[in-house]
């Protein structure tokens, strides 16, 4: 079956046409953003400008692959339109943060360099604390304690690599399957580790990057915290949404074993309050711990660009 992609004109296998929409939507809403984030900047000079459009190009082909990350697998999960398997489905979102913060560290390194054969070097100690909102760093540092909390927990709980039982006889035992067993844990747990440990290092690199010439040092630090700001939010969005997905898949097949109600050819062993209870605990958390993590995404950051004079070179400064 084709479908036209309306957004490409051609006509493509449906799931391929709808996941090409998706992207192609998500990229234009990120690239908007950021056209309009960029619009509202104070620009003291011509440099400025440079380092403005290379951070909103930068932070759009991250946003685009981020955007990609979390809206691909919903379509596998709940409308099985992505042709994805399991384990893909789990990891997509975090390898494509990984992949995200790749390009940032590509945008870092490339910083457009100092054009004047004479400027003033400014030697400023900056460590990542100074750049980075503290409450965001931690927060993703909490959700990435969550992930390997919940990964190991449900580990052992599995009765297999993704199911989970419970005793219902002396010799007989109820099982219920899809359950984050170490199937999906053991690839969630190395892709989480991958992607903190990047983004400390993007964010390293946003603080120790040379400074912008023509502007001064208020205006230099204002663009280094819109960076790791944009880099922060997406790294705890990431890993929020990755865990509240793993707890919540992990509230439902406790509340499937609870109910005990069969798989329709097979009848259950009927209810278990205290699974069904487990269950509806896990949920509540996935759905605080994702409503969090998408809050602090879209929080104002009330931190605007100052209105500072460009930076002046004294004569004979020398590179």
């Amino acid at each position: 079956m084709s479908w036209v992609s309306w957004m490409l004109g051609n006509p493509l296998p449906f799931p391929v046409a709808l996941a090409v929409d998706v992207a192609l939507l998500a990229a234009a809403v990120v690239a908007a953003l950021l056209w309009w984030d960029g619009r509202r900047a104070v620009v003291p000079s011509s440099a400025g400008r440079r380092a403005v459009r290379h951070a909103a190009g930068t932070s759009a082909g991250a946003g685009m692959l981020v955007a990609a990350g979390i809206l691909l697998p919903p379509l596998y999960l709940f409308l099985g339109l992505v042709p994805l398997g399991v384990r893909t489905t789990a990891v997509l979102p975090l390898v494509a943060l990984v992949g995200a913060l790749a390009v940032h560290a590509v945008g870092e390194l490339t910083w457009p360099r100092p054009t004047h054969r004479q400027r003033e070097a400014r030697l400023d100690a900056r460590s990542t604390a100074d750049v980075v909102p503290a409450l965001t760093r931690r927060l993703a540092w909490v959700w990435a304690g969550g992930i390997v909390v919940a990964s190991v927990a449900f580990g052992l709980l599995s009765d297999g690599p993704r199911s989970i039982s419970r005793v219902i006889g002396r010799y007989e035992a109820y099982t219920v399957a899809p359950f984050p067993g170490w199937l999906w844990t053991v690839p969630l747990l190395v892709a989480t580790v991958v992607a903190v440990v990047a983004s400390e290092v993007v964010l390293r690199l946003v603080a120790s990057r040379p400074a912008v010439e023509d502007v001064d040092v208020e205006w230099d630090m204002w663009l280094r915290r819109r960076v790791a700001r944009r880099v922060a939010r997406a790294t705890q969005l990431v890993l929020g949404l990755t865990l509240g997905g793993l707890v919540a898949l992990g509230g439902l097949s406790l509340r499937w074993l609870g109910l005990g109600s069969g798989d329709g050819l097979r009848t259950g062993p009927g209810l278990s309050p205290a699974h069904v209870q487990a269950g509806n605990v896990l949920l509540l958390v996935a759905l605080a711990v994702g409503a969090v993590a998408i809050a602090v995404l879209v929080w104002p950051a009330r931190d605007p660009a100052p209105t500072a004079a460009p930076a002046r070179e004294p004569a004979g400064a020398v590179a």
